[in-house]
């Protein structure tokens, strides 16, 4: 009996923490849409942070500069997200004119985060956010998580988990269009 209680227990601890909070399923693009619907898409919050690798001392959620964003919730330990990490490299190289990259590192140390930055030679600053207090006003649930944002700040897109580089590009090319009027 008790190990029917302990296995119900897990299963629902697990169960919480993989499902997808209720910011994170509203904003989904709905089954085979790469982007929310300029209409539905919701501001994202007005959020800034302390700099993984200053300068600047603050980072800020919102690009000031027009430009879409992606931003990268990730973490040293996280598994996924060193498989990701080298693409995403990749993709600020090619895409870092016309999408701004953001990271937000979460529950780890700076040491350790500095470290993974060097050895993916990773780019794009990233926010240190040691409690994912941030990352918690985003709705994230888990790692890595990458939001998609059109250039008004809009939140476009939320994919959870490790993702392929052509889902990843797919989306980008889209903000990218939305930027320059293309369809």
């Amino acid at each position: 009996m008790l190990l029917v209680i302990t296995a119900a227990v897990v299963a629902g601890v697990w169960f919480a923490f993989l499902r997808a909070s209720g910011a994170a399923r509203r904003a989904a693009p709905s089954r085979g849409a790469l982007l929310i619907v300029p209409a539905r898409r919701r501001a994202l919050p007005r959020l800034s942070g302390s700099s993984l690798t200053p300068p600047p001392p603050r980072l800020s959620l919102f690009a000031s500069d027009g430009r879409p964003t992606f931003i990268d919730v990730w973490a040293s330990w996280c598994v996924p997200c060193n498989e990701e990490a080298p693409m995403l490299a990749s993709l600020d190289r090619s895409y870092g004119g016309r999408i701004r990259f953001l990271g937000i590192d979460v529950e780890d140390t700076r040491d350790a985060a500095r470290a993974f930055e060097r050895k993916y030679d990773i780019r794009y600053p990233s926010i240190f956010d040691q409690r994912a207090s941030m990352a918690t006003k985003l709705g994230f649930f888990g790692l890595p998580t990458a939001y998609f944002v059109d250039r008004r700040g809009r939140l476009a897109a939320i994919r959870i988990g490790k993702q392929t580089r052509a889902a990843i590009e797919n989306r980008l090319q889209l903000l990218v269009r939305e930027q320059s009027g293309r369809r």
